[in-house]
């Protein structure tokens, strides 16, 4: 079983909405380069500040990738489904400043981190920065591999220039630093205490079971009522036995290592003999529901699922694997109250910026760049000799739809 994936140093998952202050005033935009598609899809320049954070300035170019990011997944989870979904509501939020304010969490996190890693005395050294070249350099090549573009083609795509990617990824290489510093002065160190509420706040529990599994027919029909109540009778016989037992606790392990159906190995042995580490929704109901019904120690009789029926004992959560997996969490928590306490101010042009029409517009762009790709492919396939057409290798189109991730994160 795996551990429900907590934030590593911070940098992903959902985030508490940071305090906004004022209103700033909109610096004078300079001349836009040819190249720059933040202001060809938002009518603004890369380098123009959107809002500081701590004093920090926030441009165009942080912002949009972010936003463009936080707008495609608000699409794959089955929002703005048509243009009509742009006057709906997300968790009780109008769309479009929902989608703002998800994306300025996200530049808000990146900003504070990076902020206290300085703050600490860190710096992005040469071999971070040769990491980062090497990481680059790699989806440049999938990039080519794959989708037959440049990594400048895919950065456009996502509404960011190199500099301004590199400058994102460069904040997970701070946040390792800062973070090893903090479990080095034992800052993200836990105790009982911590521990107790943090398999609280996470729903932990750990539990081994015995499970008799219900046969299979050969037919494929549905197991009978008949084969249930043999299967039941067993388990009354085990917990009985257990029950018994000078030691039930160690009579339970000899049970459930000769005779449990879980997975086994290939020498026979169970893959899990001390039990599992789970947290809510991840195991059948039947069995969550019933481990969570007892007190560590405690033994249940036999419950039945879907399997089979269990025969569970539930196990203290807190243990070496757990405390192992604490500093994260203890990092993102100490992440999002820097979010939550983080002095942001705005400026006009993001208070003008619209979200839907900034989207359309890159979808227009990036429609109109494969289209263009594509009249240039078949230009050259035109004027090409019957060798090159030959060995020519088949383009393959990517998706429209952005997939803002940097490259370096979670490496």
């Amino acid at each position: 079983m795996k551990l429900k994936k907590l934030l590593c140093a911070g940098l992903s998952g959902a985030l508490l909405v940071g305090a906004l202050a004022g209103c700033g005033t909109q610096e004078p935009q300079s001349t836009p380069a040819p190249d720059d598609v933040a202001y060809q899809a938002a009518g603004i320049t890369r380098d123009t500040v959107l809002f500081s954070v701590d004093g920090t300035d926030v441009t165009a170019d942080e912002y949009l990738f972010w936003l463009l990011s936080s707008i495609s997944t608000a699409k794959q989870d089955g929002y703005l489904s048509d243009d009509t979904a742009w006057e709906e509501e997300i968790d009780g939020t109008a769309t479009a400043e929902y989608l703002k304010q998800d994306a300025m969490n996200t530049s808000i996190l990146y900003t504070t981190v990076a902020n206290h890693a300085r703050e600490a005395g860190f710096s992005i050294t040469e071999e971070d920065e040769a990491d980062a070249d090497e990481q680059i350099a790699a989806l440049g090549e999938q990039m080519e591999m794959y989708y037959g573009m440049t990594l400048q083609e895919y950065l456009d795509q996502q509404c960011i220039s190199e500099a301004g990617f590199r400058k994102l990824n460069e904040t997970s290489y701070l946040a390792a630093d800062l973070q090893e510093k903090l479990e080095a002065d034992g800052e993200l160190a836990p105790d009982d205490a911590k521990m107790d509420a943090f398999i609280e706040e996470q729903g932990y529990y750990r539990a081994k079971h015995i499970l008799l599994a219900f046969p299979t027919n050969e037919d494929g029909s549905d197991v009978t009522d008949a084969q249930k109540a043999e299967v039941k009778a067993e388990a009354d016989q085990l917990i009985a036995q257990i029950r018994a037992a000078a030691d039930p606790a160690a009579e339970f392990d000899k049970i459930m290592n000769e005779r449990s159906d879980d997975s086994r190995d290939e020498n026979g042995d169970l893959y899990y003999p001390d039990g599992y580490l789970s947290y809510p929704g991840q195991m059948v109901s039947e069995f969550e529901d019933g481990a969570m019904a007892l007190a560590v120690g405690e033994i249940s009789d036999p419950i039945e699922s879907t399997f089979g029926y269990h025969i569970i004992m539930r196990l203290d959560a807190d243990d070496e694997d757990l405390r192992e997996v604490y500093p994260d969490y203890a990092m993102s928590k100490l992440n999002e109250q820097w979010v939550a306490e983080a002095e942001v101010k705005t400026t006009d042009a993001y208070e003008q910026l619209d979200p839907k029409a900034f989207y359309d517009n890159m979808m227009a762009l990036i429609e109109q760049w494969q289209e263009e790709r594509a009249a240039e492919e078949e230009a050259a396939q035109a004027t090409a000799t019957p060798a090159a057409e030959e060995s020519a290798a088949p383009s393959t189109e990517p998706s429209t739809e952005p997939s803002a991730t940097p490259a370096a994160e979670g490496e």
